[in-house]
């Protein structure tokens, strides 16, 4: 066999590797989420939401933990597994060239934290990759970011962070002002920090549909898609039950004003309470939501939404927002399964005329209009 065939098996392995790590990462993600007692533990024993370690250094700072549920448990062995592997294959046949084989090198590698002493090995090869035009310049970033935070350092790219209403929020400090880090960002070809920020109201990785905006751009054979594991179930959702004489309220809005939202959930009046556990998907916050956990939270949250859309009394949405898809998905659940909706703002489309939607101008009148149908 040729070198480069077996550069090209290789690689094609790493990609086999990564779907595979996102089933269980998904199916590990879901029975965390669904244990929130659980889920808070292995958050402090991870040291959120200071200096927050990812989850696959569980073995390494809290072994007792690892096998608290058997998705859990299955996630952290292949991880190992798998991170050895792709630094191994990097190692010795170099940075991919294909998409969806980059892709999978960056995802193993990102999760490969307890060799975090090897993959900064592996930061130059993947540098060389970027300066020939044969690498995404946020892979180095990501990487770069991520084993430095392991190591207890500042970053240098600043690719951890969040936009939460119109600010940003860290997850780990920058090591330069703003200025400097836009410096390093341009070196590599990543765009500055500003114009990031108009998209990263969720975590902006280079794989999978974070790819869908304009800086963060999507390859066409990049890798895109999960496969369905069919060995790999997603445990249940166990939601808390709505107490009797409650009125479960779904509130719809976008993630850029999560923290916004949260506010008008701590302050509906009785008997209105919140049953958008969306608000509570928060990579800053909870080992459940790791910051680059990718379409595997995504579809974990997807499910979420719409169990919780299908079991609230109402909804209130906010017209503002309708810029979210995910929004419009929300009402068109709510809508299919005669859920009420209270629309703040103007209408904007047919569906806002139906008998079901309740147009109201601010949020004081869409919680009294909530209070009516409650009654």
């Amino acid at each position: 066999m040729t070198h480069t065939a077996a550069t090209a098996i290789a690689h094609a392995d790493l990609t086999a590797l990564a779907r595979r790590e996102q089933a269980l990462l998904t199916a590990a993600l879901g029975s965390l989420f669904s244990h929130p007692a659980l889920d808070e533990e292995i958050s402090h024993a991870l040291g959120y939401p200071d200096w927050p370690q990812p989850l696959t250094l569980l073995p390494d700072l809290v072994p007792e933990l690892t096998t608290t549920t058997p998705q859990l448990a299955a996630y952290l062995a292949f991880a190992t597994i798998a991170g050895r592997q792709a630094v191994d294959v990097i190692a010795e046949y170099g940075w991919p060239i294909r998409p969806a084989a980059a892709d999978a090198a960056w995802l193993l590698l990102q999760h490969a934290d307890h060799l975090n002493d090897q993959r900064r090995a592996l930061l130059p090869s993947v540098a060389n990759a970027v300066h020939h035009g044969n690498a995404d310049p946020r892979h180095l970033a990501m990487l770069t970011d991520r084993e430095r935070a392991v190591r207890g350092e500042p970053q240098k790219y600043g690719t951890l962070r969040l936009i939460r209403d119109e600010q940003p929020v860290l997850l780990y400090p920058l090591a330069n002002d703003d200025a400097r880090t836009n410096l390093d960002r341009t070196a590599i070809g990543l765009p500055c920090l500003a114009d990031d920020a108009q998209y990263a109201y969720s975590p902006m990785i280079p794989y999978g549909v974070a790819r869908m905006c304009p800086t963060n751009a999507w390859p066409a054979e990049g890798l895109h898609d999960l496969r369905p594991e069919p060995n790999v179930p997603i445990p249940p959702d166990q939601p808390e039950p709505i107490t009797a004489g409650q009125a479960g309220v779904y509130l719809a809005a976008t993630l850029r004003y999560r923290n916004q939202t949260r506010r008008i959930r701590d302050a509906l009046p009785p008997p209105l309470v919140s049953t958008s556990r969306w608000l509570d998907i928060d990579p800053l916050t909870r080992a459940s939501c790791q910051f680059d956990a990718g379409p595997a939270l995504n579809q974990v949250a997807a499910r979420l939404c719409l169990t919780d859309v299908t079991r609230s009394r109402l909804m209130i949405a906010f017209a503002e927002h309708r810029r979210s898809h995910g929004l419009g998905v929300e009402l068109g659940a709510a809508l299919s399964r005669g859920v009420p909706v209270i629309m703040i703002g103007a209408p904007l489309c047919s569906f806002d005329m139906l008998p079901d939607v309740t147009i109201v101008a601010d949020l004081d009148q869409a919680l009294a209009a909530a209070a009516g149908l409650a009654g």
